[in-house]
């Protein structure tokens, strides 16, 4: 197959799975291959959290007394945990349908020009042998990354703007590193790293100049003008840390003895998912060291390092932003140099994924008399 025809391919899989996924609750099944559906419906798909709380910010954009806030009984301060660049995005394909229905279409698109991206990416710098079966790969895996491009949340966003600077830097255009840089640090909090990345890679590459420290600067600088809009519409310039300040800590892997010391078998597995999760992280950012992935390398262990230092259960979705760099470029070698060979473990992989997305997505979900009333709150706003 050429070039146009792998990524037409792509395209179609990152959608068609997406839809495939809704379709059981489209459908208002309770139960596919064993698997018990909780909450059914295609509501369910809106209804993931953080999802309908982004799409509150893309209507308020923090205005402090907007009558949208009492659908969930959230203060406005409480929003400044999500940052505006989803909504953004939100906002702009509201413009032809419902903010929520806008909210999972922006995502469709946003993953499909990911995974476009990444085939680019890896092709065009060599960086795996088989650009193809990789970036299939990267669709599926880890599973968590299957849910999150399929529902409303800011991942897929800050996985695209993350890999633009990446290439960007590959490419040495400082400028457009810089304002990806940017666009990062106003989708996750994490984003405002990438200084650190591009000053990083510029050091090492010895093309380092005082003009492009100041332009990184401006990565750190967005957010700080974000701040202090919160400053003057929330009454809060740490509003954001109001909100998550609470996961942070001093001892590093707090989380992993919090999760063993407790008698329960369950929590017992969970600390040891999560040695094992951090080993095989470490191990691929190692990895693309020995391969000489400066760029690569640098992103992912600026973003791991502070993971270290976050107390919160869900640390696999914090890790989601490196995963195709550690867990895919890093360990490349173990894919089959045979397409054939690799499409069997691949097959596999995407139904287990299936299944995982299908029982997760109904246990985090907004009630369904609150989403009736933001529904009908965003309507009319």
């Amino acid at each position: 197959m050429n070039e146009k025809s792998e990524i037409a391919i792509l395209v179609a899989v990152s959608i068609v799975s997406s839809l495939l996924l809704y379709l059981p609750f489209a459908l208002n099944v309770h139960a596919i291959l064993g698997v018990q559906l909780p909450a059914t419906g295609i509501t369910v798909i809106e209804r993931y959290y953080d999802g309908p709380l982004y799409a509150v910010v893309s209507k308020t954009f923090y205005a402090p007394s907007a009558s949208i806030y009492g659908a969930l009984g959230l203060p406005a301060a409480y929003y400044a945990a999500h940052l505006p660049g989803y909504p953004s995005v939100i906002w702009l394909f509201s413009l032809v349908t419902a903010p929520l229905t806008a909210m999972v279409v922006a995502n469709l698109v946003i993953s499909a020009g990911t995974v476009v991206t990444f085939y680019v990416f890896t092709a065009r710098f060599k960086l795996v042998h088989d650009p193809f079966s990789s970036s299939l790969l990267f669709l599926f895996f880890p599973p968590r990354w299957f849910l999150y491009r399929s529902v409303g949340a800011s991942e897929p966003l800050f996985m695209l703007v993350s890999l633009l600077m990446l290439y960007a830097l590959k490419k040495d255009a400082p400028g457009k590193a810089t304002l990806c840089g940017v666009a990062a640090s106003l989708t996750r909090i994490w984003g405002v790293l990438s200084f650190f990345v591009l000053v990083g890679s510029w050091l090492w590459n010895k093309k380092l100049t005082p003009k492009r420290v100041v332009l990184a600067l401006a990565v750190p600088a967005s957010l700080l003008l974000l701040f202090t809009f919160y400053a003057y519409s929330l009454g809060n310039f740490f509003a954001y840390f109001a909100v998550n300040a609470g996961y942070l800590q001093i001892i590093p892997l707090l989380l992993i003895p919090a999760k063993t010391v407790l008698p329960e078998s369950s929590s017992a597995f969970a600390g040891e998912w999560y040695v094992v999760l951090f080993f095989l992280y470490g191990l691929g950012i190692v990895k693309l060291y020995e391969k000489r992935f400066r760029e690569l390398f640098l992103y992912a262990l600026v973003m791991f390092l502070p993971l270290l230092f976050v107390f919160h259960e869900d640390i696999s979705r914090y890790l989601l932003p490196i995963a195709p760099f550690a867990l895919i470029i890093g360990f490349d070698e173990l894919i089959p140099k045979k397409r054939v060979l690799f499409l069997i473990p691949l097959a596999l992989l995407c139904v287990a994924a299936y299944l995982y997305c299908v029982a997760v997505l109904p246990t985090n979900v907004l009630p369904l008399d609150a989403f009736q009333r933001l529904s009908q709150a965003l309507g009319t706003t």
